[in-house]
């Protein structure tokens, strides 16, 4: 039975990716890569801080003995925050960020945050990518943000320079070849990083980030006996509480279906509370190397709209308001021809678009089809 049920969940691995071929060979997920040698030409002439790589015992990372001093500025033992490192938001508005995926769990949180029409943004595994690119596609496509978690998902300040060179450049050339673009922010596993590490970073071109809150949903898995989710519920309404004087960025993570239970449990209080954006968005920062790719800005609760000053100032705007809005009659039988070209234009575009969407139904039904018939004749034998 052990090696029907291998057969089948081979199966639906390949159908995962039965979509999708990638373009080059990769290394196996959750090894620390080799770099390409074109690639370690970006950091030859850098200068790097000679930051002894950290070790571990048991999987555990083993404390220097100079931690109290923190000559390089080690975020797991101190936190210490680097001039560029990204963690946090403006008073009221708020960075949902999740770790470790995609994974099978992932769409279920694409769905919640369609429906309450919020955004995210999702830190993710080479290896993870491997598995569900179609997952990261969709992400992207609906306007949450991308970013780079890892190749291994390893302690980073444990790698030697080349090593952390590959994690970064694999990293990013998976999700580049998944969603067009390459990422400009990179969260470190377990936030493990030094000013070495940081220096590669950015030799690299990226940008790193960190958080400012953890909802410890990881908590869920391995404690569920002991840590129910309303302690994260718990901490998300005091947060939401001091919403008019901070803002944040919360650390939660996709891998996990209770983790993301949780999210869409706690994630309407801070919708309610606070602006959420994405990491990039709130810190006024690209999110992709190429562009702002798929980020659009994202309207604000409170409005935009400024309150003037005095009742002069009011009457004013809206003397300008009149007058603006002469011009525009004048202009509108210019207009509606131009009008009526621009919604023949966009009607076209949707018949386009609900064509392909029909296509890929079509073809995500045949494949359903064909996992089915394969796993029916694995279970026969």
């Amino acid at each position: 039975m052990l090696a029907k049920l291998f057969v089948i969940a081979s199966i639906g691995l390949a159908a995962a990716n039965a979509q999708f071929q990638f373009k080059d060979t990769y290394p196996a997920a959750y090894t620390v890569p080799t770099p390409k040698p074109e690639w370690l030409d970006l950091i030859k002439d850098v200068k790097i801080t000679n930051a002894p790589p950290l070790t571990t015992e048991n999987g555990v990372l083993v404390t220097p003995s100079n931690v109290n001093e923190d000559p390089y500025c080690t975020w797991t033992f101190t936190q210490c925050l680097g001039p560029d490192d990204v963690h946090t938001c403006p008073t009221q508005k708020w960075s949902l960020t999740y770790d470790d995926g995609p994974s099978q769990y992932t769409p279920k949180l694409l769905d919640f945050l369609k429906e309450i029409n919020e955004k995210a943004t999702f830190f993710v595994v080479g290896g993870q990518v491997l598995q569900y690119p179609e997952i990261l596609k969709r992400a992207y496509d609906e306007g949450h943000e991308i970013a780079m978690h890892s190749w291994s998902h390893k302690n980073m300040a444990t790698l030697t320079n080349e090593e952390l060179v590959g994690e970064l450049k694999w990293n990013e050339q998976v999700i580049k070849e998944v969603i067009g673009v390459s990422p400009r922010f990179f969260r470190p596993p377990f936030g493990n990083m030094d000013d070495r590490v940081r220096d590669i970073v950015k030799a690299l071109g990226f940008t790193p980030v960190i958080w400012s809150v953890d909802t410890n949903d990881w908590y869920l898995t391995e404690h569920a006996d002991t840590f129910p989710v309303s302690y994260i519920t718990g901490n998300v309404t005091q947060w939401a509480s001091q919403a008019a004087t901070t803002g944040g960025n919360s650390l939660g993570h996709d891998l996990y279906a209770e983790t993301v239970d949780a999210a869409i449990e706690y994630i309407p209080i801070l919708s309610k509370a606070f602006d959420l954006t994405s990491v990039g968005e709130c810190n006024n920062l690209q999110s992709y190397k190429e562009g702002a790719g798929n980020i659009t800005p994202q309207p604000s609760k409170s409005g935009d709209a400024a309150t003037p000053s005095n009742s002069s100032e009011s009457q004013k705007e809206e003397e300008e308001k009149k007058e603006e809005k002469k011009d525009e009659d004048k202009k509108k039988g210019e207009n509606e021809d131009e009008d009526e070209d621009e919604d023949s234009e966009i009607k076209a575009q949707e018949d386009d678009n609900e064509s392909g969407a029909s296509t890929l139904f079509r073809a995500s039904s045949s494949g359903a089809l064909m996992i089915a018939a394969a796993v029916a004749a694995v279970l026969s034998n």
